[in-house]
């Protein structure tokens, strides 16, 4: 789409298809802030997450017993209405919690129903953990996760590695053990309806822009459940939904950071400056740009759809999603913007995986060659093969095309840079460029 360039606000630059979702602010690729918030288990059946014990939970999620066996009543209103729905939200606090806590939570799901035009089905319960809390409840998600769906955990880890977002000896838990405790503030498990926010146990700032993020997820998954088993076959179509929720939560939270007082707005900026990354940037730079671009992106997307359609523009979103992460990352104007049909790679290996990266993934690789993002934006399609060669070792091969053939010729340039830096090749096979690589 080299004729039509995004605005310079139109992609941070930053995501993941897999299991966690976040937020880093780049500026001149060095970072000067740190948001990361998390929604768990999109694409697995997993249990609910036990509640935590740890010292300093302002407050404690509905014990086991209590928990119904039910999932929460959903909404499914036209994308287009705007009425508020008839049910209405619960105020009273549960016992033995911290009343700031639930008094904030109070005044957020208020904010938030004024936003949207819709009110919770019901009152989510808010949990503030640890960082280590935090850190072991997701690890301890994701063991889960791993083990019920073996075969799937096995492609995610095999494009991982052979993308090179992983080592060739990483595995899930060694990355997001890091990623968890380096960076995420916030997670919803929309299979339990379980929402914790990380905080050392005062209710600062931070911590409450953490919450009204959260509380939105809460608010999406009742009105049009996030758990989408139908993504895991496409990572572009993973990657659109994600930046619809994350678009959503992101647009919801900057309105509510709009009402805060100037003295206010310097000491969350203080507070955010302040964060303790700890090893979170010694992983793979590809991998956190693909991990969190779903924030800005979505977010202007969506204030983009919101200035032509209105609020209702949030849920046609999170219901439909978008064709590619082309649409999400374009102009609303723009043209050509329906993908190119390329077929899945022939391979000498065990297929493991067939699917879709999309523009999204082209910008995440090539962040660093490609600063100004020429190459990704010309992106037309593409097609994955993720398999296991006869060494056993992770290996994809990738088929890209550009719009034109100016724009082919520009993603090969760009992508050659890539892999100069990583291994692998990438040639032009049949009018397309190719790459392949093994971990």
């Amino acid at each position: 789409m080299n004729d039509q360039t995004p605005p310079d606000d139109s992609e941070v630059g930053l995501f993941s298809i897999w299991f966690l979702r976040g937020a880093v602010v780049l500026t001149a690729l060095v970072v000067v802030g740190f948001l990361v918030h998390a929604t768990l288990g999109l694409f697995d059946q997993g249990e609910q997450v036990g509640e935590s014990d740890t010292p300093g939970e302002l407050e404690t999620s509905t014990p086991d017993d209590e928990t119904p066996t039910t999932p929460p009543t959903t909404s499914t209103a036209s994308p287009t209405g705007s009425t508020p729905d008839e049910t209405t939200t619960s105020r009273v606090p549960e016992p033995s919690v911290d009343p700031e806590l639930v008094a904030f939570v109070d005044e957020a799901v208020a904010f938030i129903e004024a936003t949207r035009q819709r009110s919770f089905v019901e009152r989510p319960v808010v949990e503030v953990v640890a960082v280590d809390a935090m850190t072991d409840i997701v690890l301890d998600d994701i063991r889960r996760s791993l083990a019920e769906d073996p075969v799937a955990a096995e492609s995610s880890l095999a494009f991982a590695q052979a993308i090179g977002f992983f080592g060739p000896d990483d595995d899930f838990l060694d990355i997001y053990e890091t990623f968890v405790s380096g960076g995420v503030l916030g997670v919803y498990f929309p299979n339990s309806d379980q929402l914790l926010v990380r905080s050392a146990g005062a209710l600062t700032l931070s911590t409450k822009a953490t919450i009204v993020h959260e509380l939105v997820h809460a608010f999406d998954d009742q009105h049009f459940d996030l758990n989408r088993d139908e993504l895991r076959d496409d990572g572009d179509a993973g990657w659109t939904f994600t930046a619809a929720i994350e678009g959503s939560a992101s647009y919801v939270e900057q309105a509510w950071r709009a009402t805060l007082t100037p003295e206010e707005a310097a000491e969350l900026r203080d507070e955010e400056q302040r964060f303790d990354f700890g090893d979170l940037l010694t992983l793979d730079l590809g991998f956190l740009v693909y991990q969190t671009s779903v924030y800005e992106t979505g977010r202007t997307w969506l204030e983009r759809r919101i200035a032509q359609e209105g609020i209702a523009a949030i849920d046609d979103a999170v219901i439909n999603g978008a064709p590619s992460s082309e649409v999400v990352t374009m102009p609303l104007d723009a043209v050509n913007l329906d993908p190119v049909d390329v077929a899945w790679p022939t391979v000498d290996g065990d297929v493991l995986w067939e699917g879709r990266g999309g523009r999204a993934l082209i910008a995440a690789l090539t962040f660093v060659a490609d600063p100004d993002q020429i190459a990704a934006t010309g992106w037309g399609g593409d097609a994955i093969t993720v398999y296991r060669d006869r060494t056993g070792a992770a290996c994809l091969r990738w088929d890209v095309v550009g719009d034109t053939k100016r724009d082919t010729n520009e993603l090969l340039d760009a992508l050659r840079r890539w892999v100069i830096g990583i291994g692998g090749s990438a040639d032009m096979v049949d009018g397309r460029v190719r790459v392949d690589r093994c971990a």
